[in-house]
């Protein structure tokens, strides 16, 4: 049985129950179990740099309690901003994916360049910041917005997707972009609906982060802990000063 942690680092379980729905479309193996976790104290949207701060130390604190707990083989990200993932990776032996970054090195070998289209036009700047980061801006063509909060993504489906279809159709004019990256846990479930409508490939990052995390476990892949990753030199408890 291999257990796969898909951690919602908001505290919507809207959100997390939509994230389940959608992974349930991806062919997995028979003996993989998804185990879904929603940030405790978190903010319920993640809108800003600072709710992205602000729910990571919660965030860390109940995943690393869980993969201790279930015996969790990996943990899969499911947001789209920097949430502190890099320190979850120095805490862990096993892989940790984070949604965002899976799914934009996915697109190198599908697209020319890619765009990601994310929910609140404030959060565009550190998306673009987190994307060069990374290393991925070379091939993102760029980061748009259809300015609606992750709970409307989820609770108001038809117009959500009006906005997406138009966002895209500028996309396609305007920027260049050949694929589309959501950018977004709140937007799981539209790509399917996405791609017939527009005849553009769209990713779904939590899909594809839950797949990777799968082979990456049944192939022994997990990350380098020689530098970067390195387990961090205090205990535990060190960290935690409550």
């Amino acid at each position: 049985m291999m257990k796969i942690l898909l951690a919602n680092p908001n505290s919507s379980k809207d959100v997390t129950n939509k994230l389940l729905e959608t992974i349930q479309d991806v062919p997995l193996h028979a003996t993989t179990e998804i185990i879904p976790l929603t940030n405790p104290k978190g903010t319920r949207a993640i809108d800003s740099t600072f709710a992205d701060y602000q729910s990571a130390w919660s965030f860390h604190r109940e995943i690393l309690k869980v993969v201790d707990e279930q015996h969790i083989d990996a943990v899969v990200v499911c947001g789209f901003g920097n949430l502190g993932v890099n320190g979850l990776k120095e805490m862990l032996d096993i892989p940790v994916l984070s949604m965002s970054e899976t799914a934009m090195v996915m697109a190198y070998p599908l697209a020319h360049r890619f765009s990601v289209l994310t929910t609140l036009d404030s959060f565009v700047p550190a998306m673009e910041d987190m994307i060069k980061m990374q290393g991925l801006d070379a091939k993102c063509a760029s980061v748009r917005a259809i300015d609606v909060t992750v709970d409307e993504c989820v609770s108001d489906r038809e117009g959500t997707f009006k906005k997406l279809v138009a966002s895209i159709q500028g996309i396609i004019k305007n920027d260049g972009a050949e694929l589309i990256v959501l950018g977004s846990g709140g937007l799981s479930g539209y790509n399917i609906l996405l791609e017939k409508e527009l005849g553009i490939v769209v990713l779904d990052p939590a899909q594809i982060a839950v797949k990777v995390a799968e082979m990456m476990v049944e192939t022994g892949l997990k990350h380098s802990k020689i530098r970067k990753y390195k387990k961090p030199r205090q205990p535990l408890s060190n960290y935690y000063q409550d």
